[in-house]
């Protein structure tokens, strides 16, 4: 009886020592698992926040939470492709009591991110409702016009023309955002006109903020994986 018990006992520990010796094999398994980093990095600025809403819908829309929504919808589809997303703001915030030191917060977060490409988002306003579609913009330096011109006509191709009927230039002029990190290819991209109803409603459309989120993806992608010169020529 007792020889028996004993039996039973060693048993019992032999089996906890087994599975002592599988857990510690399924650590060590996991452990060893590595995950790629990302082959590049961007900046993805949602323009506006916090007390400075930017442009507002007749119905009461504001753009700075507009741009963050769709700044959301591309980190995820960048992530997705190995690329890193680094945002200046993740909820509906500013970056500082006023204009200038907001954007200075900005450049700051753009200079340390050390990225490859920088895409600021905003939508857009006009008097005429009339006005809709995306448009691109660059530093009047020239710098990143390669990168503008790329994404400008991705999104003509598969955003503009398929909703709006027409297309639209990259521009030229003088922007902070595009002047923060240089010789960093960084770009503002118009992402709709709020004061269009068609416009309004596909910005408003999770849905839509994933199909632009996509084609901003295949433009970013084209420039830093291809290694597409991205300096005007």
């Amino acid at each position: 009886m007792i020889v028996l018990r004993w039996k039973r006992i060693v048993a019992l520990i032999a089996a906890a020592l087994a599975l002592v010796s599988l857990s510690v094999g399924v650590y060590c398994i996991a452990a060893a698992v590595t995950y790629p980093k990302p082959y590049a990095t961007v900046v993805l600025d949602a323009g506006h926040g916090g007390w400075d809403g930017g442009v507002v819908s007749s119905g009461g829309h504001k753009e700075a939470d507009i741009n963050l929504s769709i700044v959301f919808a591309i980190k995820s589809e960048l992530e997705s492709r190995g690329i890193e997303a680094v945002l200046t703001r993740d909820s509906d915030r500013a970056l500082g009591d006023d204009k200038r030191s907001d954007m200075k917060a900005r450049s700051e977060i753009i200079k340390q991110a050390n990225p490859s490409a920088v895409i600021s988002v905003h939508v857009n306003k006009y008097s005429q409702s009339s006005r809709r579609g995306i448009q691109v913009f660059y530093d009047d330096t020239g710098y990143g016009k390669g990168f503008a011109l790329t994404m400008q006509s991705v999104l003509n191709t598969y955003i503009n023309d398929k909703y709006c009927k027409r297309q639209f230039s990259a521009l030229a002029g003088d922007y902070y955002i595009t002047k923060c990190a240089p010789k960093v290819p960084s770009i503002i991209v118009e992402c709709g006109f709020i004061s269009n109803a068609e416009d309004l409603s596909l910005l408003m459309s999770e849905g839509y903020r994933r199909e632009l989120a996509v084609h901003i993806a295949d433009a970013v992608q084209s420039c830093v994986s291809d290694e597409v010169s991205v300096v005007a020529e």
